[in-house]
Protein backbone atom coordinates (compact mmCIF):
# COMPACT_ATOMS: atom_id res chain seq x y z
CA UNK A 1 0.00 0.00 0.00
CA UNK A 2 1.50 3.33 -1.10
CA UNK A 3 0.38 6.45 0.77
CA UNK A 4 1.28 10.02 -0.13
CA UNK A 5 1.22 12.27 2.95
CA UNK A 6 1.17 16.00 2.05
CA UNK A 7 1.71 18.25 5.06
CA UNK A 8 2.46 21.91 5.64
CA UNK A 9 4.11 21.13 8.98
CA UNK A 10 7.13 18.84 9.18
CA UNK A 11 10.55 18.93 10.91
CA UNK A 12 12.90 21.10 8.88
CA UNK A 13 16.09 19.69 10.39
CA UNK A 14 17.26 17.17 13.00
CA UNK A 15 15.74 17.97 16.39
CA UNK A 16 13.14 20.39 15.00
CA UNK A 17 9.92 20.23 17.03
CA UNK A 18 7.84 21.72 14.20
CA UNK A 19 5.50 19.06 12.79
CA UNK A 20 7.10 16.25 14.73
CA UNK A 21 3.73 14.55 15.18
CA UNK A 22 3.49 14.00 11.41
CA UNK A 23 6.93 12.39 11.30
CA UNK A 24 6.00 10.23 14.30
CA UNK A 25 2.86 8.96 12.55
CA UNK A 26 4.69 8.31 9.28
CA UNK A 27 7.29 6.28 11.13
CA UNK A 28 4.62 4.23 12.90
CA UNK A 29 2.82 3.59 9.60
CA UNK A 30 6.11 2.38 8.12
CA UNK A 31 6.35 -0.12 10.99
CA UNK A 32 2.85 -1.33 10.05
CA UNK A 33 4.02 -2.08 6.51
CA UNK A 34 2.72 1.06 4.77
CA UNK A 35 4.92 2.59 2.05
CA UNK A 36 4.76 6.24 3.12
CA UNK A 37 6.07 9.25 1.24
CA UNK A 38 5.81 12.55 3.10
CA UNK A 39 5.40 15.59 0.86
CA UNK A 40 6.47 18.76 2.68
CA UNK A 41 7.41 22.27 1.54
CA UNK A 42 11.03 23.20 1.18
CA UNK A 43 12.13 26.11 3.35
CA UNK A 44 15.24 28.18 3.78
CA UNK A 45 16.13 26.24 6.95
CA UNK A 46 15.22 22.74 5.73
CA UNK A 47 17.90 20.05 5.78
CA UNK A 48 18.01 16.30 5.30
CA UNK A 49 16.77 14.39 8.35
CA UNK A 50 17.25 10.77 9.37
CA UNK A 51 13.83 9.08 9.22
CA UNK A 52 12.60 5.65 8.15
CA UNK A 53 10.16 6.96 5.54
CA UNK A 54 10.67 8.88 2.31
CA UNK A 55 10.51 12.68 2.52
CA UNK A 56 10.08 14.81 -0.60
CA UNK A 57 10.32 18.58 -0.24
CA UNK A 58 8.73 20.60 -3.01
CA UNK A 59 10.21 23.99 -3.97
CA UNK A 60 7.88 26.94 -4.44
CA UNK A 61 10.21 29.91 -4.93
CA UNK A 62 13.13 30.30 -7.34
CA UNK A 63 15.60 30.48 -4.46
CA UNK A 64 15.51 28.34 -1.34
CA UNK A 65 16.67 31.31 0.74
CA UNK A 66 13.44 33.16 -0.09
CA UNK A 67 11.11 30.31 0.97
CA UNK A 68 9.85 31.80 4.23
CA UNK A 69 6.14 30.88 4.21
CA UNK A 70 6.97 27.32 5.25
CA UNK A 71 8.85 28.60 8.29
CA UNK A 72 5.57 29.23 10.14
CA UNK A 73 1.85 28.46 10.11
CA UNK A 74 -0.66 30.36 7.99
CA UNK A 75 -2.17 32.05 11.05
CA UNK A 76 1.22 33.59 11.94
CA UNK A 77 2.34 34.50 8.41
CA UNK A 78 2.51 38.23 7.63
CA UNK A 79 0.84 39.52 4.43
CA UNK A 80 4.13 39.71 2.53
CA UNK A 81 4.79 36.02 3.11
CA UNK A 82 1.20 35.06 2.23
CA UNK A 83 2.02 36.31 -1.26
CA UNK A 84 4.02 33.06 -1.60
CA UNK A 85 0.85 30.99 -1.13
CA UNK A 86 -0.20 30.73 -4.83
CA UNK A 87 3.13 29.27 -6.04
CA UNK A 88 3.25 27.13 -2.87
CA UNK A 89 -0.14 25.57 -3.67
CA UNK A 90 0.67 25.18 -7.37
CA UNK A 91 3.93 23.37 -6.66
CA UNK A 92 2.31 21.12 -4.05
CA UNK A 93 -0.51 20.24 -6.43
CA UNK A 94 1.98 19.34 -9.16
CA UNK A 95 3.72 16.93 -6.79
CA UNK A 96 0.43 15.37 -5.69
CA UNK A 97 -0.71 14.97 -9.29
CA UNK A 98 2.50 13.20 -10.32
CA UNK A 99 2.44 10.76 -7.42
CA UNK A 100 1.62 7.09 -8.07
CA UNK A 101 0.32 6.49 -4.55
CA UNK A 102 -2.78 4.42 -3.87
CA UNK A 103 -4.14 6.93 -1.39
CA UNK A 104 -3.52 10.54 -0.33
CA UNK A 105 -3.50 11.39 3.38
CA UNK A 106 -3.25 15.16 3.86
CA UNK A 107 -2.47 16.82 7.17
CA UNK A 108 -4.28 20.11 7.84
CA UNK A 109 -7.40 20.98 5.85
CA UNK A 110 -5.67 24.10 4.62
CA UNK A 111 -3.60 24.31 2.62
CA UNK A 112 -2.80 20.62 2.02
CA UNK A 113 -6.33 19.26 2.34
CA UNK A 114 -7.41 21.78 -0.29
CA UNK A 115 -4.53 20.70 -2.55
CA UNK A 116 -5.42 17.02 -2.03
CA UNK A 117 -9.06 17.69 -2.99
CA UNK A 118 -7.77 17.78 -6.59
CA UNK A 119 -5.98 14.45 -6.14
CA UNK A 120 -6.81 12.42 -9.26
CA UNK A 121 -8.40 8.98 -9.12
CA UNK A 122 -7.54 7.95 -5.57
CA UNK A 123 -9.21 8.26 -2.15
CA UNK A 124 -8.24 11.10 0.16
CA UNK A 125 -8.01 11.32 3.94
CA UNK A 126 -7.70 14.74 5.60
CA UNK A 127 -6.57 15.05 9.21
CA UNK A 128 -7.60 18.25 11.00
CA UNK A 129 -5.21 19.23 13.78
CA UNK A 130 -6.56 22.51 15.13
CA UNK A 131 -5.55 25.78 13.50
CA UNK A 132 -6.79 24.55 10.11
CA UNK A 133 -10.39 24.52 11.39
CA UNK A 134 -10.16 27.38 13.89
CA UNK A 135 -8.52 29.84 11.45
CA UNK A 136 -11.58 30.00 9.13
CA UNK A 137 -13.63 31.35 12.04
CA UNK A 138 -11.08 34.13 12.60
CA UNK A 139 -10.37 34.77 8.90
CA UNK A 140 -13.47 33.83 6.84
CA UNK A 141 -11.47 34.19 3.61
CA UNK A 142 -10.16 30.66 4.28
CA UNK A 143 -13.62 29.13 4.79
CA UNK A 144 -14.43 28.11 1.17
CA UNK A 145 -11.02 26.43 0.80
CA UNK A 146 -11.54 24.54 4.07
CA UNK A 147 -15.06 23.53 3.06
CA UNK A 148 -13.85 22.10 -0.24
CA UNK A 149 -11.13 20.09 1.50
CA UNK A 150 -13.58 18.64 4.01
CA UNK A 151 -16.41 17.88 1.60
CA UNK A 152 -14.23 16.29 -1.10
CA UNK A 153 -12.33 13.96 1.25
CA UNK A 154 -13.53 10.39 1.59
CA UNK A 155 -12.55 10.50 5.26
CA UNK A 156 -12.04 13.40 7.67
CA UNK A 157 -10.03 12.62 10.80
CA UNK A 158 -10.06 14.98 13.79
CA UNK A 159 -7.47 14.81 16.57
CA UNK A 160 -10.19 15.46 19.18
CA UNK A 161 -13.97 15.60 19.50
CA UNK A 162 -13.68 19.37 19.79
CA UNK A 163 -11.94 19.61 16.41
CA UNK A 164 -14.39 17.11 14.93
CA UNK A 165 -17.33 19.34 15.89
CA UNK A 166 -15.65 22.36 14.26
CA UNK A 167 -14.96 20.36 11.09
CA UNK A 168 -18.61 19.31 10.89
CA UNK A 169 -19.76 22.91 11.24
CA UNK A 170 -17.42 23.87 8.39
CA UNK A 171 -19.01 21.33 6.04
CA UNK A 172 -17.51 17.92 6.73
CA UNK A 173 -20.26 15.27 6.39
CA UNK A 174 -20.90 13.91 9.87
CA UNK A 175 -20.73 10.30 8.67
CA UNK A 176 -17.22 10.82 7.30
CA UNK A 177 -15.72 12.32 10.47
CA UNK A 178 -13.80 10.16 12.94
CA UNK A 179 -11.65 11.04 15.94
CA UNK A 180 -8.17 9.50 15.95
CA UNK A 181 -5.87 10.98 18.55
CA UNK A 182 -2.41 11.98 17.38
CA UNK A 183 -0.78 10.04 20.20
CA UNK A 184 2.83 10.04 21.37
CA UNK A 185 5.72 7.62 21.63
CA UNK A 186 5.32 6.38 25.20
CA UNK A 187 8.74 4.71 25.11
CA UNK A 188 10.49 7.95 24.21
CA UNK A 189 8.36 10.05 26.55
CA UNK A 190 8.53 8.22 29.84
CA UNK A 191 9.57 8.94 33.43
CA UNK A 192 13.26 8.62 34.20
CA UNK A 193 14.00 8.25 37.89
CA UNK A 194 10.66 9.84 38.78
CA UNK A 195 8.98 8.41 41.89
CA UNK A 196 5.38 8.69 42.93
CA UNK A 197 5.40 8.51 46.69
CA UNK A 198 1.72 9.09 47.26
CA UNK A 199 0.77 12.55 48.49
CA UNK A 200 3.79 14.80 48.48
CA UNK A 201 4.34 17.45 51.12
CA UNK A 202 5.43 20.79 49.72
CA UNK A 203 7.23 21.51 52.99
CA UNK A 204 9.98 18.96 52.34
CA UNK A 205 12.31 21.67 51.08
CA UNK A 206 12.40 20.47 47.44
CA UNK A 207 11.41 22.99 44.81
CA UNK A 208 8.47 22.12 42.59
CA UNK A 209 9.30 22.66 38.91
CA UNK A 210 6.44 23.98 36.77
CA UNK A 211 6.93 24.08 33.02
CA UNK A 212 5.23 24.94 29.76
CA UNK A 213 6.44 24.22 26.23
CA UNK A 214 5.32 25.69 22.93
CA UNK A 215 5.61 28.61 20.55
CA UNK A 216 5.49 31.92 22.37
CA UNK A 217 2.54 33.38 20.49
CA UNK A 218 -0.55 35.23 21.83
CA UNK A 219 -2.93 32.27 21.85
CA UNK A 220 -0.63 30.25 24.13
CA UNK A 221 -1.44 32.69 26.98
CA UNK A 222 1.91 32.26 28.74
CA UNK A 223 1.18 35.57 30.50
CA UNK A 224 -1.49 33.70 32.50
CA UNK A 225 1.21 31.35 33.77
CA UNK A 226 3.39 34.30 34.80
CA UNK A 227 0.53 35.92 36.72
CA UNK A 228 -0.19 32.58 38.40
CA UNK A 229 3.52 32.23 39.22
CA UNK A 230 3.43 35.53 41.12
CA UNK A 231 0.69 34.05 43.34
CA UNK A 232 2.25 30.59 43.73
CA UNK A 233 5.72 31.97 44.53
CA UNK A 234 4.44 33.57 47.71
CA UNK A 235 3.15 30.26 49.02
CA UNK A 236 5.56 27.47 48.03
CA UNK A 237 9.11 27.01 46.78
CA UNK A 238 8.66 26.67 43.03
CA UNK A 239 10.63 27.23 39.86
CA UNK A 240 9.04 27.96 36.49
CA UNK A 241 10.58 27.09 33.12
CA UNK A 242 9.24 28.28 29.77
CA UNK A 243 10.38 26.36 26.69
CA UNK A 244 9.98 27.68 23.16
CA UNK A 245 10.58 30.73 21.02
CA UNK A 246 8.24 33.21 19.39
CA UNK A 247 7.36 36.87 18.91
CA UNK A 248 5.93 37.23 22.43
CA UNK A 249 9.14 36.31 24.23
CA UNK A 250 10.47 39.89 24.77
CA UNK A 251 7.14 41.06 26.22
CA UNK A 252 6.90 37.99 28.44
CA UNK A 253 10.42 38.50 29.78
CA UNK A 254 9.60 42.14 30.58
CA UNK A 255 6.42 41.01 32.31
CA UNK A 256 8.36 38.55 34.48
CA UNK A 257 10.65 41.38 35.58
CA UNK A 258 7.72 43.71 36.29
CA UNK A 259 6.09 41.00 38.43
CA UNK A 260 9.34 40.56 40.36
CA UNK A 261 9.67 36.91 39.35
CA UNK A 262 13.22 35.71 39.90
CA UNK A 263 12.27 32.04 39.70
CA UNK A 264 11.25 32.03 36.00
CA UNK A 265 13.65 30.90 33.27
CA UNK A 266 13.06 31.27 29.53
CA UNK A 267 14.95 28.43 27.86
CA UNK A 268 14.38 29.30 24.20
CA UNK A 269 14.14 26.56 21.59
CA UNK A 270 13.94 23.09 23.12
CA UNK A 271 15.58 20.35 21.07
CA UNK A 272 15.05 17.55 23.59
CA UNK A 273 11.39 17.54 24.61
CA UNK A 274 11.59 14.35 26.74
CA UNK A 275 14.42 15.88 28.81
CA UNK A 276 12.42 19.09 29.24
CA UNK A 277 9.38 17.23 30.56
CA UNK A 278 11.51 15.12 32.91
CA UNK A 279 12.65 18.33 34.58
CA UNK A 280 9.03 19.22 35.40
CA UNK A 281 6.75 18.08 38.20
CA UNK A 282 3.82 20.06 36.81
CA UNK A 283 3.03 20.95 33.20
CA UNK A 284 0.81 23.93 32.40
CA UNK A 285 -1.20 24.42 29.21
CA UNK A 286 -2.97 27.79 29.17
CA UNK A 287 -3.57 27.96 25.40
CA UNK A 288 -6.91 29.15 24.03
CA UNK A 289 -6.46 27.65 20.56
CA UNK A 290 -5.65 23.94 20.44
CA UNK A 291 -6.91 20.77 18.82
CA UNK A 292 -5.47 18.40 21.37
CA UNK A 293 -2.05 19.58 22.49
CA UNK A 294 0.77 17.17 21.62
CA UNK A 295 2.96 18.83 24.26
CA UNK A 296 0.30 18.09 26.87
CA UNK A 297 0.22 14.42 25.86
CA UNK A 298 4.02 14.21 25.94
CA UNK A 299 4.19 15.79 29.39
CA UNK A 300 1.57 13.39 30.76
CA UNK A 301 3.40 10.42 29.23
CA UNK A 302 6.51 11.58 31.09
CA UNK A 303 4.65 11.58 34.40
CA UNK A 304 4.04 15.31 34.87
CA UNK A 305 0.85 16.43 36.59
CA UNK A 306 -1.06 18.45 33.97
CA UNK A 307 -2.81 21.70 34.80
CA UNK A 308 -4.69 22.42 31.59
CA UNK A 309 -7.21 24.91 30.32
CA UNK A 310 -10.80 23.64 30.08
CA UNK A 311 -12.01 23.01 26.55
CA UNK A 312 -9.95 22.89 23.34
CA UNK A 313 -9.74 19.11 23.58
CA UNK A 314 -8.09 19.10 27.01
CA UNK A 315 -11.22 17.77 28.72
CA UNK A 316 -10.91 14.65 26.58
CA UNK A 317 -7.59 13.74 28.16
CA UNK A 318 -7.47 15.44 31.58
CA UNK A 319 -10.06 14.39 34.17
CA UNK A 320 -10.08 17.10 36.80
CA UNK A 321 -8.86 15.82 40.16
CA UNK A 322 -8.07 12.34 38.80
CA UNK A 323 -5.12 12.55 36.42
CA UNK A 324 -4.62 16.31 36.52
CA UNK A 325 -6.31 19.66 37.09
CA UNK A 326 -8.24 21.99 34.79
CA UNK A 327 -9.03 25.71 34.97
CA UNK A 328 -11.16 28.20 33.09
CA UNK A 329 -9.44 29.99 30.17
CA UNK A 330 -7.63 33.21 31.11
CA UNK A 331 -8.32 32.70 34.85
CA UNK A 332 -4.81 32.96 36.30
CA UNK A 333 -6.16 32.79 39.86
CA UNK A 334 -7.73 29.40 39.22
CA UNK A 335 -4.55 28.34 37.40
CA UNK A 336 -2.53 29.23 40.51
CA UNK A 337 -4.86 27.11 42.65
CA UNK A 338 -4.40 24.23 40.22
CA UNK A 339 -0.62 24.48 40.42
CA UNK A 340 -0.73 24.50 44.23
CA UNK A 341 -2.98 21.43 44.26
CA UNK A 342 -0.79 19.65 41.72
CA UNK A 343 2.29 20.37 43.83
CA UNK A 344 0.69 18.61 46.79
CA UNK A 345 -0.55 15.60 44.79
CA UNK A 346 2.25 14.68 42.41
CA UNK A 347 0.97 11.08 42.50
CA UNK A 348 -1.51 12.20 39.84
CA UNK A 349 1.44 12.11 37.44
CA UNK A 350 1.35 8.33 37.54
CA UNK A 351 -2.31 8.33 36.56
CA UNK A 352 -1.55 10.87 33.84
CA UNK A 353 0.99 8.50 32.28
CA UNK A 354 -1.41 5.57 32.55
CA UNK A 355 -3.99 7.58 30.58
CA UNK A 356 -1.55 8.15 27.72
CA UNK A 357 -0.28 4.56 27.63
CA UNK A 358 -3.80 3.14 27.59
CA UNK A 359 -5.47 5.48 25.09
CA UNK A 360 -3.04 7.91 23.43
CA UNK A 361 -0.08 5.82 22.29
CA UNK A 362 1.00 6.60 18.70
CA UNK A 363 1.08 2.89 17.81
CA UNK A 364 -2.65 2.63 18.51
CA UNK A 365 -3.31 5.65 16.28
CA UNK A 366 -1.22 4.25 13.43
CA UNK A 367 -3.05 0.92 13.50
CA UNK A 368 -6.41 2.67 13.23
CA UNK A 369 -5.16 4.72 10.28
CA UNK A 370 -4.12 1.51 8.52
CA UNK A 371 -7.65 0.17 9.02
CA UNK A 372 -9.08 3.38 7.55
CA UNK A 373 -6.79 3.11 4.52
CA UNK A 374 -7.81 -0.51 3.92
CA UNK A 375 -11.51 0.31 4.23
CA UNK A 376 -11.24 3.10 1.66
CA UNK A 377 -9.19 1.03 -0.79
CA UNK A 378 -11.65 -1.89 -0.56
CA UNK A 379 -14.36 0.46 -1.81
Amino acid sequence: MKVLMPTSSFPRFEGDYYGGFVSELAGRLKEEGVDVTVLAPRSRSSREIDVSHVVTRFPFMPLKASETLSERTLKHAPPLELAQLPPYIASAWGSVRRSEADLTHAHFAIPMGFVASFSPGRPTVVTCHGSDVTLPYVSPIYRPFTKRALTKAEKVVAVSKFIGSLATRLGAPRGKVEVIHTGVDTERFKPCGRTYGGERSIKQGTDIVVGTLGRLVPEKRVEDLLRAASIVSGKIDARFIVGGEGPCRPALERMAVELGLRNVAFLGEVWDAPAFHRMCDVFVLASVREGLSVALQEAMATGCVPVAVRGFGCDEIVEDGVNGLTFHPRDHGELAEGILTAAETTSMGKRARETIVESFDSRRSARRYVEVYEELLRR
